[in-house]
């Protein structure tokens, strides 16, 4: 912000002020009031122009967050990484180890059907970016699942991956199911259609031999699989949520629910070298009456169009990681937020990453010593 001018305009009024009080009747000890408090201001403002702001950059940026529905967890994510980036015309000086975004930029997060329209929107220029679950990512580059019969989506790029949530088979306590192979001839809902919960549980259930003509399947939100679960008229659902989850963590209070591992043979085809999915251990005691149990933890990434400035993607990537940063990012609410201790959170954000990186994000891993030159922009080892 220019403050020389700013304080010659502060003059100005000031002068215009005193006019026009000069000419509206008063007691004269108001008017010398009047006087006395526009000098002080103006002279205030000449001899100690704020420190704590910037000056002004050349022109505002809006940036585009695709995440999910409003109170949502991809919501949520989608939040913070906008608080994390933005640093709008006024924003204190990057100094003194305070939370810094990148130069006029003001970043949104935009509510959105979820994964699978994400990617159409990031694709089709509809969002800048997005939040997208590594497993529907992957599906979009090979016109699979929910995308068949659409080219596949080759113009999608990564910044990071930035959570990581668990997926959930909640089973009635009184079903009796213990593992996935159970859930045949069972009343399963696998959550609603282009939601990353439902492709999470279509591998799961594919991995394991068991097709929809095998189950009583039912297409539910959270609330009402839940609701008809404790009713009786559901015996288990998918749910891909945050680690800890409080959704899971209100039923079992209840000790309504089993956690059933997904585990095994079967599951180690979703879980190898550079897969979508990675084993995640629920800890003992995380929930009432549910000992630890293993599952599957799935990524959310980050993703752009391969066409989005370089410079830009640049400096968000430097921004997302920026220490002084991390208080917008991570906290008891959402604990998987860019996950990984302060040393590690870099190499996590590349791993198994459906897309390749966006040529700005690669920079910054490679400047960082993340990445070694292998054409392929690979992770360092």
């Amino acid at each position: 912000m220019n403050f020389g001018k700013q304080t010659e305009r502060m003059r100005e009024i000031a002068a215009l002020l005193a006019a026009a009080l000069a000419r509206v009747p008063a007691r004269p000890l108001l008017i010398a009031l009047a006087f006395s408090l526009i000098a002080t201001f103006a002279a205030v403002l000449y001899w100690n122009p704020p420190l704590s702001l910037e000056d002004e950059p050349d022109k505002v940026t809006f940036f585009q967050i695709g995440t999910g529905v409003v109170g949502g967890e991809y919501f949520a994510v989608g939040e913070r990484l906008a608080a994390a980036i933005s640093r709008p015309p006024g924003s204190l000086r990057c100094e003194r180890g305070l939370p810094c975004g990148v130069t006029g930029l003001v970043a949104v997060a935009r509510s959105s059907a979820g994964p699978v329209a994400n990617v159409r929107a990031v694709s089709a220029g509809l969002f800048d970016s997005a939040i997208v679950a590594a497993p529907v990512l992957d599906l979009a580059t090979r016109a699979e699942g929910p995308f068949r019969g659409e080219k596949p989506f080759k113009d999608l790029r990564a910044i990071a991956g930035v959570y990581r949530e668990a997926v959930y088979l909640a089973a009635s306590r009184g079903a009796n199911i213990t593992d996935v192979a159970g859930l045949k001839e069972m009343r399963v809902s696998i959550g609603l259609p282009g939601s990353g919960t439902q492709e999470a549980a279509l591998q799961v259930l594919a991995a394991h031999g068991l097709t929809r003509r095998m189950m009583n399947v039912w297409e539910h939100d959270t609330a009402t699989a839940i609701d008809l679960m404790l009713r009786g008229q559901l015996d288990a659902f998918f749910v891909v949520d945050a680690l800890p989850s409080p959704v899971i963590r209100s039923i079992a209070d209840r000790g309504s629910i089993d956690i059933v591992p997904i585990d095994g043979e079967e599951t180690a085809k979703l879980t190898g070298t550079n897969a979508n999915f990675q084993r995640l251990a629920i800890p003992d005691g995380l929930y009432r009456f549910v000992p630890e149990t293993v599952t599957l933890g799935v990524s959310m990434i980050w993703i752009v169009n391969e066409d989005a400035d370089a410079g830009l993607i640049y400096d968000i990537t430097d921004a997302l990681f920026r220490p002084s940063n991390r208080v917008l990012l991570s906290g008891a609410r959402m604990p998987g937020l860019l996950p990984g201790e302060e040393d590690e959170k870099e190499v996590l954000a590349i791993r198994s990453l459906p897309v390749p990186l966006h040529d700005g994000a690669a920079r910054y891993y490679r400047e960082e010593g993340y990445l070694v030159e292998t054409g392929d922009e690979a992770p360092a080892r």
